[in-house]
C-alpha cells in the first residue's frame, strides 16, 4: 500500500473564484492551466468543531453553486483536479455567505495535508472461518477506506469502502474462503484523489471456531482483538417450587441457596424443545425457531420482530428504526441497512452496487434507473469517472416544448442566463 501526502502548493494551477450571491449562497468557478479528468470541490467549514466534506465532479465541470449553508459561518473552499495519478489545487478562500461580505484569499495557505482524514483505533473479531474489522474515521477529506488482507505478507484481496462503513465483515459471502488456524494481517488506509494515507496500526489473528477463538489467538497482541459472547449463563433456580419441580431439593429464595440451585434449561416457547447455539445462532432443537437475546435477560423470537435481524453482526442482533428518521440500523453496531429496491430484505452500504451519491448530506444510495446512475432521493444523475462516481450537474433545459411544464411543475427556474433546473438542496 503507498504512502503519499499532498505538498504544499504555492503557485496554484487552478484559479479559483468565489461570489456571495445571497445569504447563504456562494456561486463558485474556477479556471485550469491544464485539464483535469476529475475535481474534488473542498469545503471546510471552520470553528470549534471542524466539519469535512468533498463533492467529486467531472473533469469538464468548472462552476457550482453552494446553497444552504450558515451566513454567520465561516468556510474555507478550494478546488483539487486529479488526472493520471497527480492533483494539484487552487489557493483557499475564506468565505462568510452573508451578502455583502467578499471572500479572501487564506494568507497561510494552510495546504490539503492537515485535512486529510485517518483511520485510527483499528480492531478485528476473529470467528468461525470469519473477520471482522473494526475502525473510527478521524475527520478530514476522504474518498474511500481500503481495507487489505495479507496471509504469509501476500496480499489475499482488497476492499474499497465509503467512508460512512467503520467495519466489515469478511467471509465466504464476500468472496475469500478463510481457514480457521491460519494468521491473517489487516492494514487500513484512507485514500484520497490519487493519495494514500496508511494507518499505523495493524492487527493480526486468525478465524477459530466457536468457543476456540481466545485460546486460538491468546499469541497475538490482544489490543486489537475482541471476541464475541455467545454462552448463556446458567438460570439458576431461587424458589423451592421450582427447586423441586426440577427433582432438586432445598435452596431457600435467596442468600446462597439460590445460588446453589439447579440451572434451568431455556425452552422453547412452541415445542418445550432445548434451545441451544448452532453456528452463533440461537436455536430451537425440536421446531428450529430462532431467538436472539435481548440484553435483558430475555430472548425474543426472530420472525416476530417488526423489522427482522441485522446483516452485520453474528450473533445477528435486532434492527430498530433511528428516532426522527426512516432509517433502519443495527441496535449494537449502529450501521444502517437499506431497504432494497426491487424487493423484500435489506443490504448494507458497502454492498451497494453503486455506493452513495455526491448530492446529498448524508449520502444516498446511487440506483440505476432506464440508462442513467442517479442519486435515490434528489434524482441527480452520476458518471464513473476514474474508477469513482462522479456528480453530474443538472443540465440547462433547451427544449422549448418542456420548458412550461418543467416552469408549473417547480423542476425548473428563469435566472439571469436563462431558463435551468431549479437547485435541489
Amino acid at each position: 500500500m503507498g504512502s503519499s501526502i499532498i505538498p504544499k502548493i504555492a503557485e496554484p494551477d487552478i484559479d479559483l473564484a468565489a461570489d456571495v450571491v445571497a445569504d447563504g449562497e456562494i456561486a463558485l468557478s474556477w479556471s485550469d492551466s491544464r485539464s483535469s479528468g476529475l475535481y474534488h470541490l473542498l469545503i471546510v467549514r471552520t470553528g470549534a468543531v471542524r466539519a469535512f466534506t468533498a463533492i467529486r465532479l467531472g473533469g469538464e465541470t468548472c462552476s457550482y453553486t453552494l446553497s444552504n449553508l450558515g451566513r454567520h459561518q465561516r468556510y474555507r473552499i478550494s478546488v483539487l483536479g486529479s488526472r493520471d495519478g497527480a492533483s494539484r489545487a487552487s489557493s483557499w478562500l475564506s468565505v462568510t455567505p452573508q451578502a455583502g461580505l467578499r471572500p479572501r484569499r487564506c494568507m497561510d495557505e494552510p495546504g490539503i495535508e492537515p485535512y486529510l482524514a485517518t483511520v485510527t483505533n483499528v480492531s478485528v473479531m476473529p470467528q468461525d472461518r470469519r473477520l471482522t474489522a473494526y475502525w473510527r474515521l478521524q475527520p478530514g477529506f476522504v474518498d474511500r477506506v481500503r481495507l487489505e488482507i495479507l496471509r504469509d505478507q501476500q496480499l489475499v484481496k482488497a476492499f474499497d469502502l465509503e467512508p460512512e462503513v467503520t467495519s466489515l465483515s469478511v467471509d465466504r459471502g464476500r468472496g475469500l474462503e478463510l481457514q480457521n488456524g491460519a494468521p491473517y494481517e489487516l492494514r487500513l488506509a484512507t485514500l484520497f484523489a490519487s493519495f494514500a494515507i496508511p494507518c499505523p496500526e495493524t492487527a493480526v489473528c486468525c478465524p477459530a471456531p466457536r468457543g476456540e477463538e481466545r485460546a486460538q489467538n491468546c499469541r497475538f497482541r490482544s489490543r486489537h482483538l475482541v471476541y464475541p459472547f455467545v454462552e448463556l449463563g446458567p438460570e439458576l433456580a431461587v424458589f423451592e417450587d421450582d427447586v423441586a419441580g426440577e427433582g432438586g431439593g432445598g435452596g431457600g429464595g435467596g442468600g446462597e441457596g439460590a445460588s446453589s440451585g439447579p440451572a434451568q434449561k431455556l425452552r422453547c416457547c412452541h415445542c418445550a424443545g432445548d434451545v441451544h447455539w448452532q453456528e452463533y445462532r440461537l436455536l430451537c432443537s425440536g421446531c428450529r425457531a430462532e431467538f436472539i437475546p435481548n440484553g435483558r435477560g430475555a430472548f425474543l423470537e426472530t420472525r416476530t420482530l417488526r423489522f427482522g435481524t441485522c446483516k452485520c453482526c453474528l450473533p445477528r442482533k435486532i434492527l430498530v428504526r433511528r428516532q426522527g428518521s426512516d432509517s433502519l440500523v443495527c441496535a449494537h453496531s449502529g450501521k444502517e441497512h437499506i431497504p432494497l429496491a426491487d424487493g423484500p430484505g435489506y443490504q448494507l452500504i458497502e454492498d451497494l452496487p453503486f455506493g452513495l451519491c455526491q448530492c446529498c448530506r448524508p449520502r444516498r444510495p446511487l440506483l440505476r434507473k432506464d440508462a442513467a446512475v442517479v442519486c435515490q432521493k434528489s434524482g441527480e444523475k452520476h458518471r464513473s469517472e476514474q474508477g469513482r462516481w462522479v456528480l453530474v450537474p443538472s443540465e440547462p433545459v433547451f427544449d422549448a416544448t418542456a420548458i412550461d411544464a418543467l416552469l408549473d411543475a417547480g423542476l425548473a427556474e428563469i435566472g439571469a442566463s436563462g431558463i435551468s433546473r431549479a437547485r435541489r438542496s
